[in-house]
């Protein structure tokens, strides 16, 4: 039953955190124009400029967190077993901005072609691994909307194609694994089904 709420809990925030992208873009788009023409020579200014003006009460956190790694998933997707980070974690190129309701956040101006956030749905706390907690957004140049990573693939490839950032768990040693896990949600109706590689969590070795 712990496992059931998890998993309910999981998909609610990650619900939560696209719609909040989602309403910050529409906005901004709104005043600013279509995305594909906004200015995107230094990520910071695509956050500071297009995005956080139209969301409530964002710190910017910038190489002062200690210890805070986001890990990709791995085979078991286990924080002491699993040491590779993934690219939108480190701290010394990306800020984190902290959001009001505790999620964290960071941006890239490309990441598969497209503009990324990748959000932490509990913040620091753990288990800080891609698929569990940490969520990818893209913001769609063609639509000028917010929609979960890897959407434009089908369902199978995103759990079993070969692209480096598939929600699965497997031995296969990559930095972005689990990066399109938030689109495998909304393809099952926003749930965790049977198939994702939730395993407990991330919290334990099996």
């Amino acid at each position: 039953m712990l496992t059931n709420f998890k998993k309910r809990e999981t998909v609610a925030k990650v619900k939560a955190a696209y719609s909040i992208f989602s309403q910050a873009v529409k906005l901004s788009v709104e005043d600013n124009g279509e995305t594909s023409g906004w200015d995107t020579s230094d990520a910071s200014v695509v956050v500071e400029k297009y995005l956080l003006p139209y969301m409530s009460g964002v710190i910017k956190v910038k190489g002062s967190i200690a210890n805070y790694p986001m890990r990709t998933l791995s085979s078991q997707g286990n924080p002491e077993m699993n040491r590779y980070l993934d690219w939108s974690w480190d701290l010394s190129s990306y800020p984190i901005y902290i959001m009001q309701n505790g999620m964290h956040f960071n941006y890239s101006n490309s990441n598969d072609g497209y503009p990324t956030i990748v959000v932490d749905i509990n913040g620091s706390g753990k288990p800080n691994i891609m698929g569990i907690d940490g969520f990818a957004f893209w913001i769609d140049p063609k639509t000028s909307s917010v929609v979960p990573a890897g959407y434009i693939f089908s369902r199978e490839n995103i759990l079993n194609g070969s692209f480096v950032r598939v929600c699965r768990r497997d031995n296969t040693w990559q930095y972005y694994r689990g990066g399109y896990c938030a689109a495998l949600m909304q393809k099952d109706g926003w749930t965790i089904s049977k198939d994702y590689p939730w395993g407990n969590g991330g919290l334990t070795k099996k």
